[in-house]
């Protein structure tokens, strides 16, 4: 009884395990997306920016200024692309 009781708690603790490194493997291609389609907007390489999130927004800082984006549920595509604030050195 008490193996039956140790291997449904070792096999509970992997399927825990399991759905975390899901969840942080899809987060990752989130976050990649996300880098992809703004490099793709304003052609530039990924390194030359930063994207934030304040409010719930996506905010992008670049060199050029700062820009609200707003992307469709699965990250596919940009949905609205605004320039919010001026450059670095204005």
């Amino acid at each position: 009884m008490l193996i039956v009781v140790v291997l449904m708690g070792v096999y509970s603790l992997y399927k825990i395990d399991e759905k975390m490194d899901m969840r942080k493997t899809e987060i990752i291609k989130e976050r990649s997306m996300r880098y992809k389609l703004v490099s793709e907007k304003l052609n530039e390489p990924k390194d030359s920016f930063y994207i934030d999130i304040k409010e719930g927004n996506y905010i992008v800082i670049t060199e050029k200024g700062e820009y609200i984006v707003d992307y469709d549920d699965n990250y596919s595509k940009i949905e609205h692309f605004v320039k919010v604030g001026p450059k670095k050195n204005e």
